[in-house]
């Protein structure tokens, strides 16, 4: 083909030296953008990259007979001859496409071409439109992530979508062989650098869009914005005057609005119940929906004709896949029987991972992959989005292709940081044997085995361990934070075929029991609990007890859930009292429990006699709750793992989940649970320190004077922090001054060398302060907030109806950060939770990416938009005068004055102040107009007063009930409301939320 032809309609002009020497009739052989891939008579295309510059590899093709290279710019030091030979383009990638398409007689005009592109499911739903052509007898190619391949063929894909020549060279290449419809991922790459230009899509999928190539692309909108040009500029209108259909999952955001854009044919897909009043419906949708670990069962609802599918897949997102498969085969003229019958065709996806939930932080895959395709498959997957290493189990099966398994020790090792290679189903063979032909092939390419223990160290290689019980418990215990272990080979098996026979064996329960073990306490004996309590164990008539060499695995004040080989701490509370279950439990083989002092002498001779019987003895101590800290005092101090605690009178649990999930990002972290931050809950959290635990992030709340110093005296921080001081139990502290004073307690129990950390804008920081500054221990006081000098600087808050956005500065550097919450105090949290990381040692890196994983705590200023429309601000944790003027500040913000309704009850434990501080909170009710004010309570009434002193009339104001408050919400609410639900915790107002979701999107509308 002469090189005119190649550029036509290309943006490049021959010069008239060009011209003149007749460089346009040059007969073209080959065109590449490789210049090692250059052969004699070939066209290289110069293309500036991201990893090496074209240019720079002009003269080598030239070297290697190059006919004539297209190019932005001329390098200096060629030959004349040579320059005559270069062609100047404006835009080589753009006219890459061209040129391609032009060399290969635009194959994608006589093919049936779907692109897919989303973020996620994109390789899914290829191999599932795959499998429905193919059971059609359609004769079809894809070119994807996995690979590349056709009838006879299959090519390794380095990236998701080839370069323009490749893809137009494949399409060529799969015409030739017979192919009629072609299947492409399409990534956002390809798009922006106009790799699949001049190719005409005949359907196009959009998959989902999260967040993802924000390195390469500027934010969210613009990575959204790159993936809708695929239906903008894709589509056609072609040259016989046909578009192309766009075939859109509606349950995806960024899918809806898409979807709502275009004005070219949609068939919208949703895997979500649709309503008849719902604003868009969608063509394809699932119902009668079944999904468990046998597969997905379905309806296939086609516009009102129905179908049964059933899939070995299972998961939402995998019926999300089903549905833009199907979508993509109706667009490309498959009928809905044909389609249902192709993806129950389907037996596997390369990829198919199951990920396991447990508390270790960890993310643990058991997958099915046997071969080395499909190892290699989920490896390359797995390895290319890993946060830290890959630890691979992997083994093959016995009495089956012995030829296999050489390489797929090498791929194993080629993929992962360590490969364990171990034994799968050996059935006749002997699995040492299987093994050693595995590593045989391991050797062979030069990796190198390693012991357990430089595994851990983080040194690379493959370790040999037939036994897979023991293999899988080592990748366990050798992993780190983040760190990806794959279990391949068994996947769903709950059996091991052997030479001996079938045994019951699942990877799931191996890897569970695996982390249980790691996250399980160190065991208590005698002595550690005398030495914690000060006491030794005696029999119920008062002997001294044998001090046994009896291992007890823990602590536990719960009757109803110790077990017999652990020690019960009766605890005596207002309505329960632990002694109470005592005889009960020495019966049921409760053999060592820590009783009040004087609390034998309450038993008659009989009951002793009872007791001594069952082999019981008692630890008698002044104060059992006291015991239950000393306790955790030991076990805390026995431990490797540092403490960050922190109080304060807002923001406690959202600061404590999102240091927790910084920390997590480097370290094991232990953090506190729930709300199990007060004398009882603190010791408990400490008691479940295991030894892999690094860090343990530790919640401490109060209600009165002394409470945080006892807490802070149990954990022994390392780091101490205060988020700020408010008007909270206010009933036990009096003042402002005493709150900021009861919260500087927490300085107090700092270890040497440890560090005070203050809220730099708290008007009581003072106080903050010289609290820190009475404990010669502390090493620095830093500082967290807006104000100038703080070591934390917070600033250029912006929020919306979903994120904040803000910057924070340290250590000499400013970063951009965002949090999922429309709080503009949740930055103030996100600051915290960044000094705390600070002094733990942690970076920049570790901070944004734990609160990029932070998701707002439960009622703690969680925004939900329900499916009838409405806008619900769920804040019904708690309640005191500052978080009532944040909550009704955001109220205000996202819905617009006279737009939003406060559903408002008590603050409780403000004490004298109690009317006061309720009518404040009227007033700031009449400064941001919300529509509607609905009170429940008997303290509200004052938010009412305070209300009407303002200004805010009296008829927008409702008292009662919550029954009666529902019963108004029902009548009165209207589509698109925005609705803020807030009290105290013991006013449960998360009880009005059911009522609320439950309300019709016809009567919301």
């Amino acid at each position: 083909m002469q090189l005119t032809d190649i550029l036509n309609t290309t943006k490049t002009v021959l010069t008239p030296d060009q011209e003149q020497a007749g460089i346009g009739t040059i007969t073209i052989t080959d065109i590449t953008c490789n210049s090692r891939q250059v052969v004699q008579g070939a066209l290289f295309i110069a293309v500036d990259g991201h990893a090496a510059d074209g240019h720079d590899y002009i003269a080598q093709a030239f070297d290697k007979g190059a006919a004539a290279v297209l190019a932005q710019r001329i390098p200096q030091g060629l030959p004349p001859e040579q320059v005559r030979h270069i062609i100047l383009s404006k835009d080589t990638r753009k006219d890459t496409a061209i040129a391609a398409a032009n060399f290969f007689s635009h194959p994608s005009k006589d093919l049936v071409l779907v692109g897919v592109t989303g973020t996620n499911g994109k390789t899914s739903i290829t191999w599932l439109l795959e499998q429905i052509y193919q059971s059609c007898g359609i004769t079809c190619g894809v070119i994807g992530t996995i690979n590349i391949r056709y009838p006879g063929t299959t090519l390794d894909a380095g990236v998701t979508t080839p370069d323009a020549v490749c893809l137009q060279k494949t399409m060529h290449d799969m015409k030739f062989a017979g192919v009629t419809h072609v299947i492409m991922e399409v990534s956002s790459h390809s798009l922006d650098q106009h790799r699949v230009d001049e190719c005409e899509f005949n359907a196009a999928v959009f998959t989902n869009l999260t967040q993802d190539h924000l390195d390469y692309h500027d934010g969210l909108e613009d990575y959204f914005a790159c993936k809708r040009t695929l239906f903008t500029g894709h589509l056609g209108p072609f040259s016989d005057g046909n578009r192309g259909k766009a075939v859109i999952n509606i349950d995806n955001d960024y899918g809806a609005r898409l979807a709502e854009s275009l004005t070219l044919p949609v068939i919208r897909v949703s895997a979500d119940r649709q309503d008849d009043n719902r604003p868009r419906e969608a063509e394809i949708k699932a119902i009668n929906i079944t999904d468990d670990i046998h597969g997905l069962k379905a309806t296939l609802d086609f516009t009102g004709v129905q179908t049964p599918m059933q899939s070995v897949l299972t998961g939402r997102f995998n019926l999300e896949n089903i549905l833009c498969a199907a979508g993509a085969a109706l667009a490309t003229g498959i009928c809905p029987e044909s389609i249902a019958r192709g993806i129950a065709g389907l037996k596997r996806v390369p990829g198919r991972l199951e990920k396991l939930d447990t508390e270790l932080n960890r993310h643990i895959f058991v997958d099915y992959a046997h071969t080395p395709d499909a190892l290699e498959s989920i490896l390359k997957t797995l390895s290319g989005r890993a946060p830290k290493r890959v630890i691979t189990v992997f083994g093959c099966g016995g009495d089956r292709d012995r030829t296999k398994r050489g390489p797929m020790g090498v791929i194993a090792c080629t993929y992962s940081d360590v490969a364990i290679v171990t034994s799968d189903n050996p059935r006749s063979e002997d699995p040492d044997a299987i093994v050693d032909e595995i590593i045989e092939g391991i050797r062979t390419r030069g990796f190198k085995q390693i012991d357990f223990s430089r595994a851990s160290a983080g040194e690379n290689g493959y370790i040999r361990i037939t036994d897979r019980a023991k293999a899988l418990a080592l990748a366990v215990q050798i992993s780190k934070p983040c760190d990806i272990i794959v279990a391949a080979g068994k996947g769903h098996e709950t059996y091991q075929v052997t030479r001996t026979g079938t045994i019951h064996f699942d990877d799931k329960e191996h890897l569970t029991d695996a982390c249980t073990s790691l996250l399980t306490p160190r065991p208590w004996n005698l002595t550690d609990i005398s030495n914690a309590l000060g006491c030794s164990p005696v029999t119920a008539s008062g002997q001294k007890a044998d001090m046994k060499t009896t291992v007890f695995k823990g602590i536990g004040t719960d009757s109803r859930a110790i077990s017999s080989d652990m020690v019960f701490l009766a605890l005596a509370g207002e309505r329960f009292d632990g002694h109470n279950f005592i005889a009960d439990l020495a019966q049921k083989g409760i053999s060592a429990l820590v009783v009040r002092q004087g609390y034998l002498d309450t038993l008659d001779s009989d009951q002793k006699s009872v007791l001594d019987k069952t082999g019981a003895f008692f630890f008698q101590v002044p104060d059992t709750l006291t015991a239950l800290g000393l306790l955790a005092r030991y076990h805390r101090m026995r431990s490797k793992a540092r403490i960050a605690a922190l109080t304060g009178s807002n923001g406690k649990t959202s600061t404590r989940q999102m240091a927790e999930n910084i920390f997590s990002q480097h370290y094991d972290t232990l953090a506190t649970q729930g709300n199990l931050n007060n004398e009882i809950g603190v010791p408990q959290t400490l008691l479940r320190l295991a030894d892999i635990h690094e860090w343990a992030v530790v919640e401490m709340g109060m209600s009165n004077p002394g409470e945080i110093s006892r807490l802070t005296a149990i954990a022994r921080p390392d780091i101490a922090l205060v988020t700020n001081t408010h008007g909270s139990h206010m009933q036990g502290l009096g003042s402002l001054d005493n709150v900021a004073r009861a919260k500087a307690e927490i300085f107090e129990g700092l270890i040497p060398q440890g560090t005070a950390i203050a809220f730099a804008d708290d008007p009581r920081l003072d106080i903050l302060v010289q609290g820190a500054g009475k404990n010669p221990n502390i090493a620095q006081v830093m500082l967290f907030g807006t104000r100038s000098g703080s070591d934390v600087r917070l600033s250029q808050i912006t929020t919306t109806d979903g994120e904040t956005t803000f910057l924070l500065s340290m250590n000499g550097q400013t970063r951009s950060y965002t949090v999922p919450s429309p709080a503009v105090f949740m930055a103030f949290n996100a600051a915290a939770a960044a000094a705390l990381s600070m002094a733990a040692g942690l970076d920049e890196t570790d901070i944004a990416k734990g609160l990029e994983a932070f998701v707002p705590v439960k009622g703690r200023m969680s925004v939900k938009h329900l499916d009838n429309g409405l806008h619900l601000i769920d804040d019904t944790y708690n309640a005191n005068p500052s978080s009532m003027a944040q909550a009704l500040d955001v109220l205000n913000r996202l819905a617009g004055s006279n737009h939003g309704i406060a559903v408002l009850a008590d603050m409780l434990e403000l004490g004298e102040q109690t009317l006061l501080l309720h009518r404040q909170v009227g007033h700031l009710v009449a400064e941001t107009v919300p529509a509607r004010l609905l009170l429940f309570g008997t303290q509200v009434a004052q938010i009412r007063e305070g209300a009407m002193e303002k200004g805010y009339p009296d008829a927008h104001i409702a008292m009662g009930s919550k029954q009666e408050l529902g019963d108004i919400l029902k009548e009165e609410t209207k589509h698109e409301n925005w609705i803020l639900l807030k009290g105290s915790r013991g006013m449960a107002m998360e009880t009005l939320i059911p009522l609320l979701e439950q309300l019709p999107a016809e009567k919301a509308d």
